[in-house]
């Protein structure tokens, strides 16, 4: 989608078109006939929408049935069978390459001229997996009970508002639904991606969840609810059994609009089946998805998760896999009977490094906020090694920003201060007093006193962090620089992140295409707090404000607010672009290698799986593509 609404509008009938429509007849899978001979279930037309998305396959027409094998080392985050949940969309999915998105199971999105309202055109005859209708009462229920509840949520993120005043959603008749704006939203379709959490469903279940609600049962029932569970408050039983709603839905008998339902689940296994009643068909009229049954396997040791990918034992993963094992993989594709495929990561940097601006140590504040200071850690890199030797040379050498197909991308951008250059480095630390003034080889501070810091950090989602971590740490002692690095685990991570405690750390630099940015942008606001966590608080919820924010800091969250609500496309790229500018300049974050290949393995007989494609959370790795049309083709096992 671009800014003009007419343009807009236009993209989205067309995709419309393509995507839904009605077809002659409709098949199912033998396991639901079998269902429907036997009475329990009604007819596969009376179990689609009047007008199913449609999936054009990308190799053939697939086959029904069989059981497809997966793991996941997420134990509480199921990401691993995240391409069996349509969870993380809503209204609209991303296109595969990031440069946009489309409508999803919707058959039409109205956008008023000026960007404040969206209409949404629910499809006709949907229905949850218990065999419900999905009517626009379930977003009302979503907006009235769930959002504007302040026990379930105390406040309405910034996203939901303008103007200081919450979305207005309107139900105009059971099957369309208006959501208003006070001012302008231009990338509202793209927030669902890249700035609501996972729970902003824009929907939910009101037939079922209307049982954990107080607007619908008496207090005293609700509460004794919660206590024969354990619970001292109503709003916790409810978020309990909200819980099928968060990414993979974990509690079994919970209807959901997913390809597949839960029908077991605990901490080690868990066992999903077709839903009857998708909504999605493949380009003959063969109801979605393909495969029968998933199973899960939960681990916590990423060395089995490798052993049973290179034996054979799981038919798709690629959350747990690592591309310093790509060789191994290759290696073992024959005895595995499974095909490495490699992917992009779709990050503008698989890894950047921030120090905090807002550091309570004020002579470490003073240094990590002088831009020579972050210019000469920049330089200080050697990009080219870490490529080499981590990545087969497969990755870009490149600073943190969009990705190149983005039309926000300027070559300056990426290439902004990547020279391997030490002697560069070591000039501009001298030049703001930081040198060696007792000859211990380490720098201190102009008053003399020691200087020094730790990257503290997570490996989660890449492995090989570890490794950029400790190159990294190792390149800045030869510039004189004693740095430390420490690995923590991501619940302390995020409390010491939260609580400003950091001194320095990384991330995953993600939130690279035109999807999520500027939608979310990835330096400033909800998720990109990075650099200046005494700030966020204030920016975000109008909290106090302990110190002072520097002008150049203040501009990007200025920018940031209004870059969102530019409806001129030329203005909204300029202004856009300003902020990638400031980034590239200032370094906010440091950026090392990005787009680098990631591999996937796929059992050979697994088909319908792209060759090539983008591994990252703008484009919720591989949901953009339709994976409910994954099937077996049992020849090839």
């Amino acid at each position: 989608m671009r800014l003009n609404a007419r343009t807009a509008m236009i993209a989205f009938l067309l995709l419309v078109v393509m995507s839904c429509g009605v077809l002659a007849a409709y098949q199912e899978a033998p396991m639901l006939a079998e269902r429907v001979a036997s009475g329990e279930l009604p007819p596969v037309e009376e179990r689609l929408p009047d007008n199913p998305y449609v999936v054009e396959p990308v190799d053939r027409i697939g086959d029904y049935g069989g059981t497809i094998r997966l793991l996941t080392l997420y134990a509480t985050v199921p990401l691993g069978v995240a391409f069996i949940s349509d969870s993380f969309n809503g209204f609209v999915n991303p296109l595969p390459d990031g440069s946009d998105v489309r409508p999803h199971f919707v058959e039409g999105i109205d956008v008023s001229e000026d960007f404040t309202t969206f209409t949404f055109h629910l499809m006709k005859g949907t229905r949850w997996s218990d065999g419900q209708p999905f009517t626009a009462d379930d977003i009302m229920f979503w907006y009235n009970d769930y959002l504007l509840n302040t026990d379930l949520v105390p406040t309405v993120a910034s996203y939901w508002r303008t103007g200081g005043e919450v979305v207005q959603v309107t139900k105009i008749d059971d099957f369309t639904v208006e959501f208003r704006f006070t001012e302008p939203q231009p990338l509202f379709l793209r927030m669902p991606f890249s700035k609501a959490p996972q729970r902003d469903r824009l929907f939910l279940p009101k037939h079922y969840l209307m049982n954990y609600h107080p607007n619908y049962v008496p207090m005293e029932e609700l509460q004794k609810m919660a206590a024969d569970e354990g619970l001292d408050h109503w709003y916790q039983l409810f978020r309990n059994r909200m819980q099928g709603y968060v990414g993979v839905s974990g509690v079994v008998g919970t209807p959901v609009l997913t390809p597949y339902v839960p029908v077991f689940y605990t901490s080690t296994r868990r066992v999903f089946e077709r839903n009857p009643y998708y909504w999605k068909v493949d380009s003959e009229g063969n109801q979605l998805p393909y495969i029968d049954r998933v199973e899960v396997e939960v681990l916590s040791d990423a060395e089995l998760a490798t052993a049973m990918m290179i034996s054979g034992e799981i038919d798709f993963d690629g959350f747990s896999t690592n591309i310093v094992n790509y060789p191994m993989y290759r290696q073992y594709e024959e005895e595995g009977n499974y095909r490495t495929v490699l992917w992009r990561s779709g990050n503008g940097t698989e890894v950047f490094f921030y120090f905090n601006l807002t550091h309570e140590d004020e002579a470490k504040r003073d240094v990590f906020r002088n831009v020579d200071f972050r210019r000469a850690m920049s330089l200080g890199i050697d990009r080219h090694e870490i490529n080499e030797m981590l990545y087969f040379g497969q990755a870009d050498v490149r600073q943190f920003t969009v990705l190149s197909s983005s039309r926000y991308f300027e070559p300056e951008f990426a290439d902004a201060y990547i020279d391997y250059d030490p002697e560069a480095a070591q000039a501009l630390l001298d030049g703001i007093g930081l040198v060696d003034q007792n000859g211990d080889g380490w720098r201190q501070l102009p008053d003399g006193s020691d200087f020094s810091f730790t990257v503290e950090f997570t490996t989660a989602e890449n492995p090989l962090k570890l490794d950029i971590v400790q190159l990294t740490v190792e390149y800045w002692k030869e510039l004189g620089i004693d740095a430390t690095s420490r690995q923590i685990s991501g619940e302390l991570y995020g409390i010491r992140q939260g609580g400003n405690l950091l001194e320095c750390s990384i991330w995953h630099g993600g939130w690279s295409t035109d999807i999520t940015f500027p939608a979310a942008n990835p330096w400033v606001g909800a998720g990109g707090n990075y650099p200046w966590p005494a700030f966020v608080d204030y920016w975000m919820r109008g909290g106090e404000l302990e110190q002072d924010i520097p002008e150049d800091i203040q501009n990007l969250w200025d920018w940031y607010e209004e870059v969102r609500g530019i409806v001129d496309e030329k203005e909204h790229i300029a202004l856009a672009k300003q902020i990638l500018a400031s980034q590239a300049e200032n370094l906010w974050l440091i950026g090392t290698i990005g787009t680098a290949p990631h591999a996937l393995i796929v059992n050979n007989a697994l088909r319908n799986v792209p060759e090539d494609g983008l591994w990252t959370w703008d484009t919720h790795w591989s949901m953009s593509i339709d994976p409910e049309q994954f099937f077996f083709d049992e020849s090839l096992r």
